[in-house]
């Protein structure tokens, strides 16, 4: 049995009992506990019972950063020992919803800093295409299949998204890779080769949009990237049309602040007016 109002790592939750308030507050990330997939699970417990709970995990593709989550009503003294750090971290993130208050007021009591929000959000493909009427397709796109046929574009186009990647990342730097593991995320990710448009200018990758199955009826926005002074809209208006041809009539976009090749669709869909994501950093000092 534990002692009153201990704060101690746990191995998992199967001896002991969690409110239902906790369990809901801790929703975003409950699969991990479900799944075991974290490193620590840190609780505040008197008896047998949690009283809090706070949960750390790592991420292989972003190697310096420890990631912590925790339940609404955790204290200063549980988030004190998550914001421990060994090697190979340097760094601590946070992302909560933006309207999370009783989370973001405890952080605030600590040297976080935000530095990137996140707006998912849902839409109607029919919606989107009048909104891009007026848009001239550009005449040079290749889908992705057309383009794994062609290696020399081929190896332009993943080194284009690993450095895409890359620049959008700069807080929390992603693990260095050669461009043909890049490639594989990106196959492993299930894109549709023939929906997903490449741009071409002189025989040069100048940009990307793929998009991803979720179900019979919608899509995914994936990676997205540029180099130069792309408009990414016309290349998403033929990537619409192209999911509407096919029956598909919604699709889904994942938006950083940090990502200004995505941020282009900002104005389009409205991402102002959305409730955010919001991610926090704390790098050791």
């Amino acid at each position: 049995m534990y002692n009153s109002s201990s704060i101690i790592k746990i191995k998992n939750l199967n001896e002991d009992k969690i409110d239902e308030q906790i369990k809901e507050s801790l929703k975003d990330v409950y699969w991990r506990i479900e799944f075991n997939h974290y490193h620590d699970l840190i609780a505040e417990i008197e008896g047998q019972t949690i009283k809090s709970i706070g949960v750390c995990w790592g991420n292989p593709n972003h190697p310096l950063a420890k990631y912590i989550y925790f339940s609404s009503n955790a204290t200063q003294e549980i988030l004190k020992k998550m914001l421990i750090v060994q090697a190979p971290y340097d760094r601590i993130i946070f992302s909560c919803w933006e309207n999370d208050s009783e989370k973001i007021k405890l952080l605030q009591q600590f040297p976080f800093q935000l530095f990137r929000k996140t707006y998912m959000e849902k839409y109607e493909i029919s919606i989107l295409l009048e909104k891009l009427n007026d848009l001239t397709v550009p005449l040079t796109l290749l889908s992705l299949k057309q383009v794994l046929t062609q290696p020399s574009l081929e190896e332009q186009l993943f080194k284009l998204l690993k450095y895409s990647y890359e620049q959008t990342h700069l807080h929390n730097p992603a693990q260095v890779e050669d461009w043909l593991i890049w490639k594989e995320k990106l196959l492993e990710d299930n894109s549709d080769l023939e929906l997903s448009c490449i741009a071409i200018e002189n025989n040069r990758v100048t940009a990307y949009i793929f998009v991803h199955p979720i179900d019979e009826e919608q899509y995914e926005i994936g990676w997205v990237g540029q180099q130069g002074n792309v408009n990414l809209l016309p290349i998403l208006k033929k990537m619409l049309i192209g999911l509407q041809n096919k029956g598909i009539t919604s699709v889904e976009f994942e938006v950083d602040t940090t990502d200004y090749n995505a941020w282009q669709f900002a104005d389009l869909l409205d991402l102002k007016s959305k409730i955010g994501w919001y991610s926090y950093i704390l790098k050791n000092s």
